[in-house]
């Protein structure tokens, strides 16, 4: 190859890159494409050769901006496969908060004519970032000699201010007889420590006689394991009794009903090991009836996620009831309840203080935060809801103050555990009457003597 070849390829090669490069750089395309113009009150910081997209798809560019009326005029070059009908929609976007700004297109339906070269559309009204900035300014710092967001937050700050002002005072009022219900508590627990210890005398007396019960049952199943096993190989008069067919299915079938047997006596077994019981006491101050409450019940977990809990709500003398201006919840109520576990949900039915209900609870970091995890303590946070009393309608309360109620009885409030025996919570009782706060202390008590005498009550029957 000569010297005037070389350079004659060179020159080619160049003339070539050049001719891409202008064809790159002024949008050329050999594909089929038709020009649409949409017209905006306000188009932004939208340019020449910004994108126009379709569902985050590049269909196009623009080609033009211009003035007309007042008004934008966009051109825009779209690819000749893509249709665009005459209901669709046109909005300028920001690619992010900041970002290049570029047209998104909704093609429309077929329903409707598809648009052809040169058709015209009415874009939609965009809000910028400096609106929505004076949007939000407006909203705190209120307009037209209205209140703003600013202002609703101070004034609910020294709403709360003022609450808990009123619950400082309402507990020094009551502390004469926060000390008595304390004591009374402190004597209940030893009341209840001497009936524990005389459950633990029964049992222990008792266990002898079970684990030897247990013994001779583990040995009496292993003895019929080892017949069957020599029945089906044939051995002994039983297992030549196989040959007859009649008998053989008479032998098989009562083999079948002993190996279910004691398939139902080891589930029996393993459901008297899993049995646990709880003792429940819980102290529900209420500073707007000037009161607190007291609550206690057992609950007992036959196994890993089902429970059924059985109490006392309220107790006390009935001839205190309602013995505060604002204290409408009768004494010594009945709570029943079965509780089933979906994962961080604890469903609840039964009865709720001697009236028909349901519950809820929920805890929203038990799968989030692990036993090593740094934020296991947000384990501890549970979401408890209640409803109940569907049909009430009665007048209650201290005599010559009564109130009707009509609506059912709903409850919301938290809980957190702060150790495995004690929660704190708070909660709002009542919502559609009385919207009274209760603030509470749970206490939780395991009771392994009670859960082995009721499995062992179970395993009897």
């Amino acid at each position: 190859m000569n010297q005037e070849t070389r350079v004659g390829l060179f020159v080619l090669l160049g003339l070539v890159v050049s001719g891409l490069g202008v064809m790159k750089l002024s949008d050329f395309s050999f594909q089929s494409r038709y020009t649409l113009t949409f017209v905006f009150d306000d188009v932004g910081n939208l340019r020449e050769k910004s994108l126009v997209r379709m569902s985050g798809v590049e269909i196009g560019r623009v080609h033009s901006i211009d003035l007309s009326g007042g008004r934008a005029r966009v051109r825009a070059r779209i690819d000749g496969k893509v249709p665009v009908y005459e209901n669709a929609r046109v909005r300028v976007k920001l690619t992010g908060l900041i970002g290049n700004q570029f047209l998104d297109l909704t093609p429309g339906t077929a329903e409707a004519r598809r648009l052809a070269d040169g058709d015209t559309l009415e874009g939609r009204p965009t809000r910028n970032l400096n609106e929505l900035m004076e949007k939000l300014g407006d909203l705190i710092e209120g307009k037209g000699g209205e209140p703003g967001l600013g202002d609703d937050l101070r004034a609910t700050m020294k709403h709360l201010r003022s609450i808990t002002g009123s619950l400082d005072q309402a507990l020094g009022r009551k502390e004469s007889q926060l000390t008595e219900i304390v004591d009374n508590l402190h004597q209940f627990s030893v009341d209840l420590k001497g009936v524990t210890a005389d459950l633990r005398e029964i049992t222990s007396n008792r266990k002898g006689d079970v684990d030897a019960s247990l013994a001779k049952l583990r040995s009496i199943l292993d003895r019929v394991d080892d017949v069957v096993a020599r029945i089906q190989k044939g051995e002994g008069s039983l297992g030549k009794l196989l040959s007859d067919k009649e008998m053989g299915e008479e032998v098989k079938n009562t083999v079948s009903n002993l190996k279910e047997t004691s398939q139902s006596a080891k589930e029996v077994l393993a459901r008297f090991t899993k049995m646990r019981s709880y003792w429940e006491f819980e102290l529900r101050p209420v500073p707007d009836a000037g009161t607190v409450r007291g609550d206690a019940g057992i609950r007992l977990q036959p196994r890993e996620g089902k429970y059924y809990y059985l109490g006392v709500n309220n107790a006390g003398d009935r001839k205190d009831e309602f013995k505060d201006e604002r204290d409408y919840e009768r004494k010594n109520t009945i709570t029943a309840l079965l509780g089933k576990e979906f994962g961080p949900v604890t469903l609840e039915a039964g009865a709720i203080r001697s009236k028909a209900g349901l519950g809820l609870r929920y805890n929203p970091f038990r799968g989030l935060a692990g036993e090593e995890s740094p934020n296991r303590w947000a384990r501890g946070v549970e979401l408890n809801a209640q409803a109940f009393d569907f049909g009430r309608d009665e007048r209650i309360g201290r005599a010559g103050r009564e109130r009707r109620f009509r609506d059912p009885h709903y409850n919301v409030g938290l809980r957190y555990k702060v150790t495995r025996w004690m929660d704190l919570g708070a909660a709002v009782e009542d919502l559609a009457e009385l919207q009274q706060v209760n603030l509470s202390t749970h206490l939780i008590f395991e009771d392994k003597d009670l859960a082995y005498l009721f499995g062992f009550v179970s395993f009897a029957r």
